[in-house]
């Protein structure tokens, strides 16, 4: 058997500029495959991030539209006994008393609540006390429903008119005003921008015919 010659064993193996193309090769590659994959991980947060906000807004909104539609005929006392109607608000909070309070267990407890919806630091906050008439030392819950919001507005509809606070400027003083015929509300996020309901109260009066539209 014959012996390989030194020329064929320098041709067997790799230059040095052969290994550094490789290298440069597959260092290009490797770039490319990690931007494609950052570019596809920061999608799916961004998908991710947007479809929780969508959540929230309909969770939002859509516990909003409950509070209304069950709101009731029942005033409040307040810590120092203040007398407070069973809905009040002005354009960007309102207050109200609504039927229909859960209770799986089956507690010894009322079945209704009062409720606050408020914007606070771009917040909508949704407070809740567990009693109506409520002590000094009462405290109330807080949750959190939806952030980013640049904007939240209420308008109450009264005998064919749209007013922005409840009970009316002129109602008089002693005489509860009962409920809005129905609530318009506006809510603009940075998301997806501003959003109209008008939602009828159950508990209110039928109004006249032919009411303006907000």
């Amino acid at each position: 058997m014959s012996m390989p010659r030194p020329s064929d064993r320098r041709r067997s193996g790799f230059t040095l500029i052969e290994v550094l193309v490789a290298v440069v090769i597959f260092a290009l590659m490797s770039a490319a495959a990690y931007a494609a994959v950052d570019t596809l991980l920061r999608a799916r947060e961004n998908l991710h991030a947007r479809a929780e906000t969508l959540r929230q807004l309909q969770t939002t909104i859509g516990r909003l539209e409950r509070d209304l539609r069950q709101a009731i005929d029942r005033g409040v006392r307040e810590g120092y006994g203040d007398r407070a109607e069973m809905l009040r608000g002005d354009g960007v909070a309102l207050e109200l008393t609504r039927a229909g309070l859960a209770n799986p267990l089956g507690a010894t407890r009322s079945r209704l609540e009062r409720v606050q919806w408020a914007l606070a630091d771009q917040q909508i906050n949704r407070v809740s006390f567990a009693v109506l008439d409520r002590a000094i030392d009462s405290r109330p819950t807080i949750t959190p429903m939806l952030d980013s919001v640049t904007r939240l507005e209420f308008r109450y509809l009264d005998g064919g008119q749209w007013s922005n606070q409840w009970p009316r400027a002129n109602a008089r003083e002693g005489i509860d005003a009962g409920l809005p015929r129905a609530i318009a509300v506006v809510i603009a996020t940075r998301e997806y921008g501003e959003l109209r309901r008008v939602v009828e109260l159950a508990g209110a009066l039928p109004a006249a015919a032919g009411a303006a539209s907000p």
